[in-house]
């Protein structure tokens, strides 16, 4: 399951949250670009008080890979309850997010990896499905670990607040 041997990957917890964030917030300032210090730093506490309730109650989980000291990746899965349906009853979706690998350490399987330990996880706890959204460059990472693309569209309508 782990491609590099000097890759450590675990599951992050509440002393962890600082590295969570800071690749959390890599990734959307990859995915969209960077944002004003003030709205970092908006996210960070927001984000800090989500994961101190959802970390520990599994709502969110989190794998690092670490080279050394260092955080090279990570990756997060959010557990989602909708009403259940005949392919899943329990209604319980593991939505896999922010997954994030530092450009150095690309196609190197990390990503691979870090996916595999989140669905064992997510399988772990009782869920049987997962999605998640993927950008041009990841999705072979999804396609090669079995995902597939969903023919139903996805809306989305966002509201902006000041």
């Amino acid at each position: 399951m782990d491609p590099l041997p000097n890759i450590q990957y675990r599951r992050a917890g509440i002393e962890d949250i600082k590295e969570v964030i800071d690749m959390r917030i890599a990734f959307l300032i990859d995915l969209f670009g960077r944002e004003s210090d003030e709205a970092i730093a908006a996210f960070r506490a927001n984000t800090e008080a989500f994961l101190r309730e959802a970390l520990p109650s599994q709502l969110y989980i989190c794998w690092l890979a670490k080279d050394g000291d260092t955080v090279v990746a990570a990756g997060g899965l959010t557990v989602r309850q909708h009403p259940g349906n005949f392919k899943n009853p329990s209604g319980r979706v593991g939505y896999i997010m922010s997954m994030y690998t530092v450009p150095a350490y690309r196609k190197m399987g990390i990503c691979s990896a870090i996916l595999n330990h989140l669905v064992a996880t997510g399988k772990e706890i009782g869920l049987s499905s997962f999605e998640l959204h993927a950008t041009k460059e990841g999705e072979p990472v999804y396609i090669k670990n079995g995902f597939k693309v969903h023919p139903d569209p996805t809306y989305r309508k966002v509201i902006e607040t000041n």
